[in-house]
This record gives structure tokens, C-alpha cells and sequence, in this order.
């Protein structure tokens, strides 16, 4: 039996972890706290943080395991990439692309140095930094964390020092980054590269829970109802030139990206497939399974053709929410009756925990047309 090692146990990773088992694999686990909807689906669990590269190693040595892989976690990607670089195992990029796409400030100068969907930043490291920016509104984030923790929109100076602290110390390496705000309908773009080719890029529209910043994610459309089919065709072209520029042969890559007056902008790449299950939602339209293919790619083994397939109908992955540290229960919780597909983190009374401190997902729903 073939051993695989996850890295993280939260609810983004419970689809990569049931396809492993599913498909014969022994699967182990491993966070930096033991609590999370995948722990009761993998057959061990070690306390090990996901960013311990060293210690994941000797982990892999001692089990024998024949892939390391995450999905939904930018923090983990990185340490995918070194170790698989490291040990020989398959893998979809390497490390140097893992750790720029991990980094806010790092992909900006990449795309800037690229001439790639340009935008106005900067690199905050202390207050000193901040003396004579002046593109109003902005976005304060932490260069390197996930989950939306740390980050503020900010309208003024003050702000930005009011907010600074927050965004500095939820940044592992304590940097942060000013972006220009980008005003315009906000899509992703999930897409499936092979031997260089971008052969599947699906857009779709992007809702955010209003009132809180950094972009909480409250539901994915597609195939996308906001784009004309001049942008999708630009959105799709920007895709395509990242991906070139950056190298990534193979593998799922997924983007978030403004539609602009000037254009599609950029707000993040990831080399993996994203954390919000998007791959059930691209399944119900398309008929296609990216996660199975990711995980046939990055196992060697041959991978349904990108071709043939048609759209259907619009359809709608919806996210449900709670606030933080309150009990979880269903009842809370009113699904459309025309639901195709639905899944809660949490069982019933459990108690939701803090992740982003603001509004923590707790399941979603798929069903047609829109939310």
C-alpha cells in the first residue's frame, strides 16, 4: 500500500484526503494542532507545522511515504515543493516557484519585473515605509499568511498606522504590503496545465461577504455571469502569460483576478487547487474532475482528455458561516431545497474555531442557477 502525507487536516484538505483513501492509499496527517474536520478520515496524525520542512522530512524518511501534497493551503506549498525536490518524489513545481507564488510582495515585483498586470504596491517592513504613498483606497495585508488574517482596507495614513501592527504580526517573516485598490467584479480562474499547455481554464464570478476586508469568500458561479466574452478571453490570455512566465509545466494553478476599466489585474496566484472545494462546482458544470487529474498527473498516470466536455447550465457553490468560538448547529443553517451537493465541517454542538477571527466557514451547498 502506497503512503501519502497531507499537509494540514482543515476542511480544504478532506477532498484530497478522501480521494487518497478512496483510490487504496494509507494516509498520514500532520498540523501544528491536532483538530480539524480531516483527523477523523487519515489513518495517523502527526503534531508537526506544516512550514517545518525539516522536520516533515524526517517524517517521510521514517514512514516511507511516496507523496507529499496539500490542497487549499498556501503556507504548505513550499514545503511540498522542497521536499519533494529534496527526496525525489513527485511534485508540480519547484520550490523557487512555490515560495515567490507564497509571497504577496514577491509575486508583485515577479509580475512588475514581468510587465504583468501591473499595479500600484509597496513594501512595508516598518512605519518608515509608508512616508509618501498616496493611491487611495488600499489594501494592508501580510505578505505571507492565509485565510484573509491580518489584512484591512485603508482609506487614509492613519489607517494604515492603525492597522499596521496587525497585518506585520500575522506575516511570518513580518512584512507587509500596500496595493492599490482594485474596483471592478471580482472572478477565479482555475486552471489545469499538461506538458506546458494551458488545456482546461475555467472563469468564474466571486462573490465576498460584504462588510468584512480582505475578501471572505461567500459563493463561486459559473461558468461566470459578470465577464463579457471580450474579458474571459483577456483573463484567459492573462492566464495563459503568467503561466508561461512562470514556468509551471504541470499541475492545477489558480488565480484570483479583478475585472478592471483597465483590464483583468491580478490579486493572487497558487500553484494547487484552491480552498473552496471549486473542483465539485467545475464537476457539476462540465463534467470534469480536476482533482482526480491532479492526482493522476502528479502520480504518473494517464489523465481523461481536456477535450469534448460542454458547459451546462450555471450553477452556484455556496458557503455557510458562523462566527468564531460559537457551537455549530444545522438547524442555524437554511439549505435551498433544488441543493445538488452539500457538506458541513463540523458535527452537530461542535464548537467552530478561530481561523481568520472574523467569520469562519463551516460547509457549503452546490445547486443551480444562482445563489
Amino acid at each position: 500500500m502506497k503512503k501519502a502525507l497531507i499537509l494540514g487536516i482543515g476542511s480544504a484538505q478532506v477532498d484530497a484526503i478522501q480521494y487518497l483513501k478512496k483510490h487504496g492509499w494509507w494516509v498520514i496527517g500532520c498540523s501544528y494542532r491536532k483538530e480539524g474536520p480531516g483527523l477523523d478520515l487519515i489513518d495517523h496524525f502527526e503534531l508537526i507545522n506544516i512550514t517545518d520542512v525539516n522536520s516533515i522530512q524526517q517524517l517521510v524518511n521514517k514512514e516511507g511515504i511516496d507523496l507529499v501534497y496539500s490542497v487549499g493551503s498556501d503556507l504548505a506549498m513550499p514545503s511540498v515543493a522542497e521536499i519533494s525536490d529534496r527526496l525525489g518524489l513527485p511534485s508540480f513545481v519547484r520550490p523557487g516557484t512555490a515560495k515567490l507564488l507564497q509571497s504577496k510582495t514577491e509575486l508583485r515585483g515577479f509580475l512588475s519585473k514581468n510587465n504583468i498586470s501591473p499595479v500600484n504596491y509597496r513594501v512595508i517592513k516598518d512605519a518608515t515605509d509608508i512616508q509618501g504613498w498616496d493611491f487611495y483606497p488600499a489594501m494592508l495585508k501580510p505578505t505571507d499568511s492565509q485565510g484573509q488574517r491580518g489584512i484591512s482596507r485603508v482609506e487614509s495614513y492613519e489607517d494604515i498606522t492603525n492597522n499596521l501592527d496587525s497585518a506585520l504580526n500575522a506575516s511570518r517573516t513580518g512584512i507587509a504590503i500596500l496595493e492599490e485598490v482594485l474596483e471592478g467584479p471580482e472572478v477565479s480562474v482555475n486552471a489545469f496545465v499538461v506538458d506546458g499547455q494551458v488545456v482546461l481554464s475555467e472563469v468564474s464570478d466571486r462573490w465576498v461577504l460584504s462588510g468584512y476586508p480582505g475578501g471572505i469568500p461567500q459563493a463561486h458561479i459559473l461558468p461566470t455571469q459578470k465577464a463579457t466574452n471580450i474579458l474571459i478571453k483577456e483573463t484567459k490570455n492573462l492566464v495563459k502569460q503568467c503561466i508561461h512566465a512562470l514556468d509551471i509545466k504541470n499541475g492545477p494553478v489558480y488565480f484570483q483576478i479583478i475585472l478592471t476599466s483597465q483590464g483583468p489585474r491580478i490579486v493572487e496566484i497558487t500553484p494547487r487547487l484552491d480552498g473552496c472545494h471549486m473542483w465539485r462546482l467545475i464537476k457539476e458544470v462540465t463534467g470534469y474532475d480536476l482533482l482526480d487529474a491532479s492526482f493522476r498527473l502528479l502520480t504518473g498516470k494517464p489523465i481523461k482528455p481536456f477535450v469534448g466536455y460542454e458547459e451546462f447550465s450555471v450553477s452556484s457553490l455556496v458557503f455557510l458561516y458562523q462566527a468564531p468560538n460559537t457551537e455549530f448547529l444545522k438547524n442555524n443553517h437554511h439549505l435551498p431545497s433544488d441543493v445538488l451537493y452539500k457538506e458541513y465541517y463540523f458535527q452537530e454542538g461542535q464548537r467552530v474555531p478561530a481561523i481568520n477571527g472574523q467569520m469562519e466557514k463551516v460547509g457549503y451547498y452546490i445547486k443551480r442557477g444562482l445563489p
